[in-house]
């Protein structure tokens, strides 16, 4: 059976395939991680989906994963190209199990590709050959990282391979495009497509589309169309553009502006140790000072999933420099009595570490961290991160915070705006910090009596100072 990938010409016969899907097809296995990211129109899914039809029937028994974020999105879409693509090399489809089987015994699993216990649980379980998710974007890092760890399947290629929209610098882009093809053999591998170039006319005839976008099909009152959209929308959508900051809490964070080498912080600096409990989420333990003009300086960072307060404590202290004083600021919630009458603030006593309930006002906690990113006429900031590994996953943080979509019709526009709530449990310690450093000067607590025990303490059992290097 003869599968063609290309679009149909005006007379309705089948194609050559596009540049583009060409050079997305002819990488997969060669690099191992391969994305077309695309504007509308370029045949982003048809590539990935005859290349998903090519695994299952170059190896025998082989099993592949499909799917969107939402699982209707792809009954509706991938699923339909899918099977117009395949015809009659598929035997039997399970709708009810969401199984395509082939005559060789390979099968293709779809489902829903959110961050759901369940969802990461069923991808664990499975022994696959190689996975394609289309929107890769919308997919969250944790699906992806957990299916990457079941490419353990023998006979088979063991590649993945997605398409995607651009949506500004997320965890997509920082795989793909930060650095595009600087490591091709065995890594990673990006193809783009646009729909049309930026900073020319609006098509005028078809003779311009052919000049001017990845798709020469295309029918050119449907591109005039696209090029009417909002900018923002254009950049993405048509231009295949990566630079999207719409929506970012945070959009004013530059790398270059906020992240500086590490140096030794002075013992005298005001010091701070900031924690958001997490178990299953990640625990986050930020290491903070401030100078005598209160610019805060980050540069540490414990950040652990699944790890027991007896295991953060041994860290933690290992950090802790005898000859300072720190203050320790922490969620309010491990003051919570638990069912079983104790706290998580006590359990932390049990290994001499004492925290403070700070201040949990998330709206007024943005708006202040925001003041203290923005930079002023000078490019002077109040709020800089040493750049270090260990950083790291702060730093994905702020660059990939955003907020909420209000629904046009359905959410009220009175509604006040809030942060998606993912992945913000280091950020939720830098607003510990800036709430802390910015409100007035508090009377001693029972708190901070026991804190200064504890550097006094330590003190008597001095040991080799830890500094940020």
């Amino acid at each position: 059976m003869e599968v063609y990938l290309g679009f149909k010409d005006e007379d309705g016969n089948p194609t050559h395939p596009l540049g583009h899907q060409m050079d997305y097809q002819s990488h997969i296995g060669y690099a191992r991680h391969v994305l077309l990211a695309g504007s509308l129109g370029t045949g982003k899914t048809e590539a990935m989906c005859l290349e998903a039809i090519m695994q299952s029937m170059h190896y025998n028994n082989n099993l592949g994963l499909m799917g969107r974020k939402v699982l209707d999105a792809y009954k509706k879409s991938t699923l339909i190209q899918l099977l117009d693509i395949a015809g009659n090399l598929v035997v039997r489809h399970s709708i009810q199990d969401h199984v395509i089987e082939f005559a060789n015994g390979s099968k293709i699993i779809y489902m829903a590709l959110d961050d759901t216990r369940d969802a990461i649980q069923r991808i664990k379980s499975m022994n696959l050959g190689w996975f394609a998710f289309d929107q890769l974007e919308e997919v969250p890092q944790a699906t992806y990282q957990s299916a990457l760890g079941q490419l353990r399947r023998k006979n088979a290629s063991r590649v993945n391979f997605h398409t995607c929209n651009p949506a500004g610098h997320d965890w997509v882009w920082k795989k793909w495009k930060k650095k595009k093809n600087k490591d091709i053999k065995g890594g990673y591998y990006l193809v783009e497509s646009k729909t049309w170039r930026e900073n020319v006319p609006p098509p005028e005839s078809q003779n311009d589309v052919r000049l001017y976008s990845d798709n020469p099909h295309l029918p050119y009152e449907y591109i005039k169309t696209l090029l009417d959209k909002p900018q923002q929308w254009v950049n993405r959508y048509v231009y295949c553009k990566w630079d999207d900051f719409a929506g970012l809490v945070y959009p004013m964070f530059d790398e270059k502006m906020h992240l500086i080498p590490s140096f030794n912080i002075p013992d005298w600096w005001n010091h701070y140790i900031i924690y958001d409990y997490g178990y299953k989420n990640p625990s986050a333990i930020l290491f903070a000072a401030t100078d005598n003009e209160g610019k805060i300086f980050i540069y540490d960072l414990i950040y652990q999933t699944e790890t027991r307060i007896e295991s953060l404590a041994e860290m933690v202290n290992d950090r802790i420099n005898s000859n300072i004083y720190y203050t320790f600021l922490a969620d309010p919630s491990i003051m919570r009595t638990e069912r079983d009458g104790n706290t998580i603030a006590g359990e932390w006593e049990e290994y001499g570490i004492f925290w403070l309930m700070a201040k949990n006002d998330k709206r007024a906690g943005i708006d202040r961290m925001s003041g203290k990113l923005e930079p002023d006429r000078n490019d002077h900031v109040d709020m800089v991160f040493f750049d270090r590994p260990a950083m790291q996953p702060l730093i994905d943080e702020i660059m990939e915070y955003k907020w909420k979509e209000l629904r046009y019709g359905i959410e009220s526009r009175e509604k006040p705006e809030e942060p998606m709530k993912v992945n913000d449990h280091a950020l939720d310690c830098c607003r510990y910090l800036v709430h802390h450093v910015m409100d007035a000067e508090l009377p001693e607590s029972k708190s901070d009596t026991w804190g200064k025990a504890f550097f006094n303490a330590r003190k008597k059992n001095s040991k080799n100072s830890w500094m940020s290097t």
